[in-house]
């Protein structure tokens, strides 16, 4: 018998990855440890677009879900997780490690230079300790933006939203959502 190396066999003679037969539609292939493991990806988007959502930030430096009146957030792509508009908010349902990203645009009242807010994504309205910040550089009202992204584990089940806290100048008024994104994608 002769000896054909891969890179030689004619694609008619090529055969499926191993386990391919038995995996779900849609499934993707991943390395885990030298064994080839199918999984389903898990990827999600909600955005803001022409917005006009108003969102009160709390006292005391305190977050709030960037929610409004549950009328603004409006679900784009998604796949092997929950999401819903009304809140914002995502419900995990493969447990992993996700990138998790964001940005908005918003208009602030006519408050002092240097004025900041901070975004924090949080689990089961519990906020991360990662903040993403931005600082007025007028007095007048402002049309802001920011953008972030980083790692995060989460469970199944876990429920995911975007928080907005002021400092102590910009705490107890109000920011009006224009756009903005939110995204998880399981890594």
């Amino acid at each position: 018998m002769a000896t054909i190396e891969h890179k030689d066999i004619p694609n008619a003679n090529l055969h499926e990855t191993k386990g391919v037969s038995t995996a779900t539609t849609g499934a993707v292939l991943t390395a885990n440890a030298g064994v080839g493991l199918w999984q389903i990806p898990s990827y999600g988007e909600l955005y803001i677009s022409g917005g006009a959502g108003v969102v009160a930030l709390p006292a005391a430096s305190a977050f709030t879900r960037v929610d409004t009146a549950g009328t603004i957030w409006t679900v784009g792509v998604n796949k092997d997780m929950t999401l819903n508009a009304a809140t914002g908010e995502f419900t995990i349902i493969t447990a992993g490690t996700y990138n998790v990203a964001m940005w908005i645009v918003f208009t602030t009242a006519a408050l002092g230079a240097g004025t900041t807010y901070n975004f924090r994504y949080a689990i089961g309205g519990v906020t991360s300790t990662r903040t993403i910040s931005t600082s007025k550089h007028t007095a007048g009202v402002d049309t802001m933006d920011t953008a972030a992204s980083g790692l995060a584990t989460f469970a199944a089940n876990d429920v995911v939203s975007l928080y907005v806290g002021g400092d102590a100048t910009s705490s107890g008024t109000n920011i009006t959502v224009v756009e903005a994104g939110f995204t998880l994608h399981r890594v």
